[in-house]
C-alpha cells in the first residue's frame, strides 16, 4: 500500500487532513494539483480510503488492511466512481443533457444522485486529469461541486490547475503536491535515459549514429501502446469479472467501454511522461553546463549507470535543449511523430 508512502513524503498535508477528519471537518471538493502523476493518484486513493477505512489506525490514518481500503488501492470499491480523459483528444466531454453517455462528465454527475448503497452513505468521486474538462463541462459541474449531498467527496486532480476555471478552483479545498522531481514509470524509461546519453555525451556530428539512437527511441515509443494496454487490464480485471458474473449485458459493455478508455488515458499519460522525461533529460544536462556541479539538479536520477563527462559540452547542452523544446512544441500539432524524433536526434547531434 502507498498509503505509508504517502504519509512520509507529504506529512503535513496528511496530519492536516487527519486533524480535519478528527473533527469531522473534511470538506466536500478537493483539487490535488502537483507535478507527479503517481502522487496525485496516491493522494487521492488517501483521502479517499481515509474516509471509509473500516480500522483506521490511532491517529486516524487509513489502516490499508480491511477490504475498504483495499478495494480502494485496486479501484473496486462500489461507491468510487472515477472519471478519466478518454479517446485520442484526451477530452472529458460533457454528455448529452437528457441522457449522458457512460464516462462523460454528466453521466458522472449522474451517479450522484443514486443512493448509496453503504449504510454510511459514502460516495467518492475522482476525476484524474480534470484540466481536460472544456469550460462548458465545468460550469455544468459547478454546482455539484459547491454543494455535493451528504457523504459525497469529490476529488479533482490536475498537474495543471491554471487551466482550470477560477470558479471551479474556488469551490475546491486546493492539497498541493508538489515534489519538483518527476517520476517516470513508463516501461523503457530507464532505457530512454540512456539512448539520451550516449546521442548528447557520444553522438557529435555522427549522423549514423544519431539515427540509430532515433530508431531505437521510436521502437520505445512503439511500446506505450502495449504497456497502457497492460495496465488498463490489471486496473479493470476484477471490475470486468463482477460484471462479468452479474450476467448484465449493458453493464459489461458499460465496463468494457470503461476499460478501453482507461487504455487510451494510460497511453496519453505514458506518452507526456516519455516526451517529458525527454525534455528533462536535456534541461538536466543544460543546467549542469552551466552550473558546472551536478550536485544540486532535482532529477539527478535521470543520469544513472550512464558513463558521463567530467563536464558536458555548453553548446551541445544548449542545442539539445532547444531541440527538445521544438520537438514539443511541433506534436502540439498533426505531424509526423517518427519524423519529429528523428529530427530531434540528428539536429542535437549535427545542429541543423
Amino acid at each position: 500500500m502507498r498509503y505509508r508512502e504517502f504519509e512520509q513524503r507529504f506529512p503535513n498535508l496528511a496530519a492536516g487532513l487527519l486533524n480535519a477528519a478528527s473533527k469531522k471537518q473534511l470538506g466536500g471538493s478537493y483539487l490535488l494539483y502537483g507535478d507527479d502523476p503517481l502522487w496525485r493518484e496516491a493522494g487521492a486513493m488517501y483521502l479517499a480510503a481515509m474516509t471509509v477505512c473500516q480500522s483506521p489506525l490511532f491517529g486516524g490514518e487509513p489502516c490499508g488492511e480491511c477490504r475498504n481500503c483495499r478495494q480502494i488501492a485496486e479501484h473496486t470499491y462500489a461507491e468510487m466512481v472515477e472519471l478519466s480523459p478518454s479517446g485520442k483528444a484526451g477530452y472529458i466531454r460533457i454528455g448529452d443533457e437528457n441522457q449522458p453517455e457512460p464516462n462523460t462528465l454528466r453521466w458522472f454527475v449522474q451517479q450522484f444522485e443514486l443512493a448509496s448503497s453503504n449504510s454510511d452513505g459514502r460516495k467518492i468521486g475522482i476525476i484524474h486529469n480534470c484540466d481536460a474538462m472544456n469550460s462548458e463541462a465545468q460550469n455544468a459541474f459547478l454546482k455539484t461541486l459547491e454543494e455535493p449531498d451528504p457523504g459525497v467527496i469529490f476529488i479533482l486532480l490536475t498537474g495543471n490547475p491554471s487551466a482550470l476555471l477560477a470558479t471551479t478552483r474556488s469551490r475546491c479545498q486546493l492539497l498541493p503536491l508538489l515534489t519538483n522531481t518527476m517520476q517516470y514509470d513508463f516501461e523503457g524509461a530507464g532505457e530512454l535515459s540512456l539512448l539520451l546519453g550516449d546521442l548528447i555525451f557520444r553522438s557529435a556530428n555522427d549522423i549514423v549514429k544519431a539515427s540509430r539512437l532515433a530508431d531505437a527511441m521510436l521502437d520505445l515509443t512503439g511500446k506505450l501502446s502495449e504497456d497502457s494496454g497492460k495496465r488498463a487490464d490489471n486496473a479493470w480485471a476484477k471490475r470486468l469479472e463482477q460484471a462479468a458474473q452479474v450476467e448484465d449485458k449493458s453493464l459489461l459493455k458499460r465496463i468494457t467501454e470503461q476499460r478501453d478508455n482507461a487504455a487510451a488515458s494510460y497511453y496519453l499519460s505514458l506518452r507526456k511522461q516519455f516526451l517529458s522525461l525527454l525534455h528533462t533529460f536535456c534541461a538536466q544536462v543544460w543546467i549542469w553546463s552551466e552550473s558546472g556541479s551536478l550536485d544540486n539538479l532535482s532529477n539527478r536520477e535521470l543520469f544513472e549507470g550512464i558513463e558521463l563527462p567530467e563536464q558536458p559540452d555548453k553548446a551541445v547542452a544548449k542545442r539539445a535543449l532547444n531541440e527538445a523544446e521544438k520537438l514539443l512544441y511541433r506534436l502540439r500539432f498533426q505531424v509526423d511523430e517518427k519524423l519529429a524524433i528523428r529530427s530531434f536526434a540528428v539536429n542535437t547531434a549535427c545542429g541543423e
